[in-house]
């Protein structure tokens, strides 16, 4: 509009221009007729330009009213678009915010507020200085928030920060929806029921199976899954990630609910359940539910493996591991292990780094298997003896055995492509005596009594794992009863593995079943010396004045967990907290205890129940593991004290409380 009345301002100039010319040129004919033409155009001329400038007043104030509706337009816009608009000083504090941020936020959300103080999802302080994105929620509504970071505008003294909120509050429940939705896969087992019914009448074991089924179809049917048995022990089962989780929030009480179950013979009935959620095909869901299955069964049973992507969380585990009568799968075991020896020119044998009793007295009796084959046989020990130096003394002193007892070095230099290694008493790669000779050896062996870990040893020819034995020494022992050699064993043979079966069993008092007196008695038949094992175990006044310190110094949490530790400076602190813990749960009213003691890699710790709490469980939420009533850990030297134990009688209060429920 201006560019047209600039037109209009130039074309007038160029008319009275040309009209002036006229009039002076007629006055040069005459002057009268050209004075008086002068006269009325000049009058013309006046009167169009006040014309004209009452037209651009009136333009000019239509302008100035048009220019302030925008600018109050723009401001209403700003104030009120369906974005909330913040902005933050360096100080992290609103200075200005527009009305629609202060409705979505609340009343809290006034200048001078921390903008940390009212979201939650994103640490503030790492966004200063940035421009991006981020998610965040409040008041129940989900925000995706883009900032800008503003240092240079004139006016403005510091820096500041704008943030956009856009309220995308529906998008995140139709995602969480569709999480919620996905398909996760179960495998259900019966993992005990032989063992259960084998003295039951057709119509008891009839009865029981029809209690059990219809609990579990019950179970899964209430969370609108599909399930389908495929055999009298066997589902499998499709449920939602929603599902997952409320079973997760109540710890799988489909476990205790079967447990519960009343039977003849007052053998509780337990379940093993394989669960998996990974971003893949239905198929390989399947697979991965199998292995969670397997882990569960390689734990002892009576647990639900959850594997959600690489993560994998237990639940459950609170029976008694079942023993099977039946030594089947001892006979099996005992002929394959006969053939991988005799195919070997060498076998080696290693347990666990800072050996104990069963670990060393096991090796001693698988290295009487490879003698019986007429194979050669080492024992690996690591540099660290302390807890089985006593019965390595008695092995060397004996004569029998000569040259056994080799360090990893001198191993790794025997080793060929026909050695066979054996692990006892652990599976885990990362806790063996000489990790480096696992690695080189291509032919392994692994035979264990602890329920199986997250990480256990890869491609072996043979695993024998039975968390139901007291040791790995009762189940080399009862390995050699099958294997047929043909040479006896001698008395430190004999003397070693019983003093492996009389570590892990507290002198029989714990975790002891039919099968661990017979291979006791078998022991005792080969000429196993208890004087020898006693001495074994002997102490001297200084390790007792030990002990008696750090129990006196020792915490009770709740009336029931014992918490010591043992000072840094002290000798042997391996087998000196595994005594104490030993000793804490025997006393009146302690059902769990946990000993802090400091070794080469760190801070450890030794823990151990009286059967009531999964020591297990419990170890693995601090990186550890082990068996149900003896476990540990080693936390390293960089570790919160203070916050682990709490951690530990958390998790321990945690399982007396649904021992309660």
């Amino acid at each position: 509009m201006l560019g047209d009345i600039w037109v209009y301002k130039k074309t007038s100039r160029i008319y009275v221009t040309l009209l002036l010319l006229a009039v002076i040129m007629l006055a040069t004919q005459n002057w009268q007729l050209g004075v008086l033409l002068f006269i009325i155009v000049a009058g013309c001329i006046v009167y169009t330009k006040r014309c004209d400038l009452t037209q651009e007043k009136k333009l000019m104030k239509y302008l100035d009213d048009l220019s302030a509706g925008v600018s109050a337009g723009t401001v209403y816009a700003v104030k009120n678009l369906p974005i909330g608009i913040a902005m933050m000083d360096s100080g992290k504090e609103l200075v200005w915010t527009n009305g629609v941020f202060r409705s979505w936020l609340g009343d809290d959300a006034q200048e001078g507020a921390s903008l940390q103080d009212l979201i939650t999802g994103q640490k503030i302080s790492k966004i200063w200085g940035k421009t991006g994105w981020f998610d965040c929620h409040a008041n129940g509504t989900f925000f995706r928030v883009f900032h800008k970071y503003v240092s240079d505008t004139e006016g403005m003294e510091d820096p500041f920060m704008v943030l956009y909120f856009m309220d995308r509050t529906d998008v995140e429940v139709a995602v969480r929806e569709c999480a919620d939705a996905r398909p996760v896969f179960c495998i259900i087992r019966i993992d005990n029921m032989s063992e259960v019914t084998s003295e039951m009448t057709d119509v008891e074991r009839s009865s029981l199976l029809s209690d059990v089924t219809e609990k579990v179809l019950s179970y899964f049917n209430e969370r609108d899954g599909f399930i389908k048995q495929y055999n009298d022990t066997d589902f499998v089962a499709c449920i939602s990630h929603k599902a997952l989780v409320e079973m997760m929030e109540h710890n799988f009480d489909i476990l205790d609910t079967v447990r519960a179950i009343h039977t003849v013979n007052r053998i509780p009935v337990t379940l093993s359940i394989g669960v998996a959620q990974i971003d893949d095909t239905f198929a390989k869901q399947y697979d991965e539910a199998q292995v969670s299955l397997d882990l569960a069964l390689g734990r002892g049973g009576d647990q639900a493996i959850v594997r959600i992507g690489k993560d994998t969380k237990a639940f459950g585990g609170k029976a008694p591991t079942s023993v099977s009568s039946t030594r089947v799968r001892v006979r099996v075991v005992a002929q394959a292990l006969k053939e991988i020896i005799e195919g070997a020119d060498l076998v080696l044998v290693m347990g666990h780094n800072h050996e104990d009793f069963d670990a060393l007295g096991s090796a001693v009796g698988v290295t009487h298997l490879a003698r019986s084959s007429h194979i050669e046989t080492h024992i690996v020990l690591s540099k660290e003896r302390d807890t089985c130096r006593k019965m390595a003394e008695a092995i060397e002193k004996s004569g029998e055995v000569e040259g056994l007892i080799i360090d990893a070095g001198e191993a790794k230099s025997l080793v060929t492509d026909k050695t066979v290694l054996v692990v006892v008493d652990t599976h885990i790669p990362e806790l063996v005596a000489a990790p480096e000779l696992l690695k080189k050896v291509k032919k392994r062996v692994v035979i264990d009594h602890h329920r199986r870990a997250k990480s256990i040893i890869e491609t072996p020819l043979l695993t024998y794992m039975e968390p139901s034995a007291s040791s790995a020494s009762e189940l080399v022992t009862e390995l050699i009863q099958y294997y047929g050699g043909d040479e006896e064993m001698n008395e430190i043979e004999a003397s070693c593995l019983y003093a492996g079966i009389v570590v892990d069993t507290k002198s029989f008092t714990v975790q002891t079943s039919v099968r661990t007196f017979d291979a006791a008695s078998y022991l005792r038949r080969c000429g196993a010396n208890t004087q020898l094992v006693h001495g074994l175990f002997a102490e001297d006044i200084g390790f007792i004045q030990k002990k008696a310190q750090i129990l006196a110094q020792m915490k009770i949490a709740h009336g029931c967990i014992a918490v010591a530790e043992c000072p840094k400076d002290a000798e042997e602190s391996q087998i000196l907290a595994g005594q104490i813990a030993d000793y804490l749960v025997t006393v009146k009213e302690i059902r769990a205890s946990f000993v802090f003691y400091h070794s080469e890699k760190g801070l450890c710790i030794s823990a151990r129940s009286d059967g009531s709490i999964n020591m297990q469980v419990i170890m693995e939420a601090v990186g550890g593991g082990g068996h149900q009533t003896v476990a540990g850990a080693q936390v390293g030297d960089e570790a919160d004290q203070e916050a682990i134990t709490k951690t530990l009688i958390q998790e321990a209060e945690k399982q007396i409380e649904e021992e309660k429920e």
